[in-house]
């Protein structure tokens, strides 16, 4: 009996549940909308490394460490560019399966919100160093603002569509499902390969546009229309 009881009573409370889910089958539509926006990049990364050969890996390695050290001493009072090495690296150069030389190499990356001041810092380590890449993106202070502010708009683009496909099938109402919400990061790369080699050999500081970055947020979701 007390077996029966229970059997009921989890029939009963599995009801409501399937009826749920049941009426979610019927009368679904997928929807997405998206916000976006140029934004002015206004942070720079400069990745620089120091390369050298030598007939030993000590030799190298220690011609690499003076030439970080002595770019850690330029940077020493620049309070305005963050840097740290990084990728260290000690490779075997073989001839006829014999290794004849040693190669080491070390990057380190610079970034500021000083444009000015980290140009002129790279024409100067560019007596030793040589430029790997430059690029520009948006601080995460400046990002995270954009963002918000976009999806407040990704969010009503999203509502808007949603009230103009109830109001077109002309459904009394409608109900969200379910919503995902995402952004899509960006940076602007500096390009010129040949430039930076002929610069490497001036040791002149680059001359660089920071430009901008797209910052998009994009809803997917689904949507009940109710008649």
């Amino acid at each position: 009996m007390r077996a029966l009881l229970l059997a009921v009573i989890l029939l009963i409370s599995a009801c409501p549940v399937h009826a749920d889910e049941e009426v979610l089958h019927y009368n679904i539509i997928n929807l997405d909308a998206a916000a976006a926006k140029e934004v002015a990049n206004d942070v720079m990364v400069a990745v620089m490394q120091a390369s050298v050969r030598k007939n030993s890996a000590a030799e190298a390695g220690k011609a690499v460490n003076e030439m970080m050290a002595w770019a850690d001493s330029v940077l020493a009072d620049k309070s305005s560019i963050k840097h740290r090495t990084m990728n260290y690296q000690t490779r075997p150069v073989y001839q006829k399966s014999a290794i004849t030389d040693w190669s080491v190499t070390q990057q380190l990356r610079l970034q500021s919100e000083d444009f000015d001041a980290l140009t002129g810092v790279i024409g100067t380590l560019q007596q030793h160093l040589q430029v790997s890449s430059i690029q520009f993106t948006i601080s995460p202070e400046r990002r995270k603002q954009e963002v918000e502010e976009l999806i407040v708009a990704a969010l009503e683009a999203f509502g808007a569509r949603a009230a103009l496909i109830s109001k077109t099938l002309k459904a009394k109402d409608y109900r969200i499902v379910n919503l995902a919400i995402t952004d899509t990061p960006g940076h602007t790369p500096y390009r010129g390969g040949m430039q930076m080699e002929a610069m490497a050999v001036k040791a002149a500081a680059p001359v660089v546009e920071a430009g901008d970055s797209k910052v998009e947020v994009s809803v997917q979701g689904k949507i009940q229309i109710v008649f």
